[in-house]
């Protein structure tokens, strides 16, 4: 059976995670659904003019492809953006684009790997479809030149290492599936049974660091050794410093640090997938 392509996301400090890479059929998927939900307010934005002003045919058909224009470039631009580097259609599919440098997907990020979608699939396809309205009589062979480029070009993610696109290439962006699987389940399996749970504000207190040293103690009690005086110090330690009110580091120190790790490490994550990273306890204020 094939494995699973990855791809490894690391920022210029801290710890590197590792997402599954999204495939082609879950790309198509996706922008199949954002595609749809592009028509539907299309016609209904069409509907609406046509209905409220009265124009000559050809300002109304030049309106239109002007307003097609920007609903489609500003439909991606503008979710990924809101959504942090999901479209609905990404988000139905659990997808997400990320900057590959691992820091925060910036706007012109975004904006490069979208406006290059006309030059990869939508230009040549429309030529393909229709040479005359662009070139008039056109030659056989520059169809097929336009052929190969729109399968060359966008039939990338077939057989790119990373299943890139062009735009992501350009963007320096990369499309993985949010992993919905339990977090090194050695560690945490236990936490889910003891009913703890944190706040945003004191699992933003320590950052990747610390979670690196709470890992390592973790798998140190899970082998023996540790004793359990060492956990009740840390424990008590740790609930101190975020100000966390309960008997657990003193009654069940191992299960309060697990809770705690499975809760800060899904926090960090979801902090890197919104590109803002904290490498320690020393690294920006507050949560994201």
């Amino acid at each position: 059976m094939a494995t699973e392509s990855t791809a490894s996301v690391v920022g210029p400090e801290g710890t590197t995670l590792t997402f599954p890479l999204a495939n082609a059929s879950e790309r198509a998927v996706a922008l199949v659904i954002d595609l749809a939900i592009l028509f539907a307010a299309f016609l209904v934005l069409g509907l609406a003019t046509m209905g409220a002003v009265s124009f000559a045919a050809s300002t109304a058909f030049a309106l239109a492809i002007v307003g097609f224009f920007v609903l489609r470039h500003g439909y991606f631009l503008v979710t990924e953006f809101v959504l942090s580097g999901s479209t609905p259609g990404k988000r139905l599919m659990g997808l997400r684009v990320v900057s590959r440098d691992g820091g925060r997907l910036r706007l012109e990020a975004i904006a490069a790997r979208n406006l290059m979608r006309d030059v990869e699939t939508f230009v040549p396809l429309a030529f393909l479809l229709s040479p005359e309205q662009f070139l008039g009589p056109t030659p056989t062979w520059l169809t097929w030149i336009a052929a190969g480029w729109t399968f060359v070009v966008s039939g990338m993610p077939l057989y790119t290492r990373e299943r890139t696109r062009a735009g992501d290439l350009l963007g320096g962006t990369i499309v993985v599936r949010i992993p919905k699987a339990p977090l090194l389940r050695d560690e945490t399996a236990d936490a889910s049974r003891a009913g703890l749970a944190f706040t945003r504000e004191q699992l933003n207190v320590y950052g990747e660091h610390e979670l690196e040293t709470l890992a390592e103690l973790l798998r140190a009690a899970g082998r023996g050794e540790t004793t359990p005086d060492d956990l009740r110090l840390i424990a008590r330690t740790i609930a101190r410093k975020i100000e966390f009110r309960g008997d657990e580091p003193e009654r069940a120190p191992l299960e309060f640090l697990r809770a705690f790790y499975r809760d800060q490490r899904a926090e960090l994550e979801r902090r890197l997938t919104l590109g803002r990273r904290k490498a320690d306890k020393f690294d920006g204020p507050g949560a994201a």
